[in-house]
């Protein structure tokens, strides 16, 4: 079961600049300054997104385009150039918006989505096209709140588990494949373009200090943690060293 939204955007040890949720909600540039989530996106202006956008695309981010592999290593010295974000817990997909069938493209082709869910996801894209990489993940349960009742009783809402997307990176928008574009300007492009909300998340992460932020989120209950290199671009369907999954994360090289 993943960690729970108080977890995700819990309080623990204050990192530099803030508190653990303040640093979870707000991404960092490659200086290590905090960066606004309100970036606005430049949106291509592409006079026919229905025929135009759909062929110019189709060899580039056909529906036969599946995620990247991040590799799995057991530790890693901790890197400069790298981002550090939680890995979460589900189904890994690409959600291709006005791009017609298949809505979730996932390791092995076309896989299956909820629907509702789905039309969530478009609801919070300002975008006419998009492909999105992320997680379906199960069991997502919001943090519990304390209320009193008109008795004066304090007690504990409980809210039921339900599944969210976690948005982490953007390969195309309105006709525009970001496939070369370095990570860092990607996920910038993401912020502009999709909208969290209840049913979507968008992964946090920073860029120094990763060491004290994957203990933070260890101890909050992610088993395993990703850094990947913030100059890199994007390989679909390929495994190479600038995505990797992390059990532990040593001192950095002298």
């Amino acid at each position: 079961m993943p960690p729970a939204r108080g977890v995700v955007m819990g309080r623990g040890t204050p990192l530099d600049g803030g508190s653990a949720e303040a640093q979870m909600r707000r991404p960092r540039d490659t200086s290590g300054q905090l960066v606004s989530n309100r970036r606005s996106h430049d949106r291509t202006d592409v006079p026919d997104v229905k025929s135009g956008i759909l062929e110019r695309l189709k060899t580039v981010l056909g529906a036969d385009i599946a995620p990247q592999r991040p590799r799995v290593v057991r530790e890693r010295a901790e890197p400069e150039g790298h981002i550090l974000e939680p890995e979460w817990s589900g189904t890994r997909v690409l959600v291709r918006i006005g791009h017609g069938d298949p809505r979730f493209v996932g390791y092995g082709g076309a896989t299956s989505g909820p629907r509702e869910l789905y039309d969530a996801i478009v609801a919070d894209a300002h975008c006419e096209t998009a492909i999105i990489d992320g997680v379906l993940v199960d069991d997502w349960r919001d943090e519990s709140d304390l209320e009193v009742d008109d008795q004066g009783n304090a007690y504990t809402r409980q809210f039921g588990a339900r599944q969210i997307f976690a948005a982490f990176d953007l390969l195309e928008v309105d006709g525009e494949p970001l496939l070369e574009v370095p990570l860092l300007e990607r996920r910038r492009h993401l912020e502009g373009v999709l909208a969290p909300s209840q049913n979507v998340r968008l992964t946090p992460y920073v860029t120094r200090g990763l060491r004290a932020w994957r203990d933070t989120l260890l101890a909050q209950g992610f088993k395993r943690v990703v850094i990947k290199n913030w100059n890199s671009a994007y390989a679909p369907g390929k495994t190479n060293n600038d995505w990797l999954v992390l059990e532990k994360l040593k001192a950095a090289m002298a």
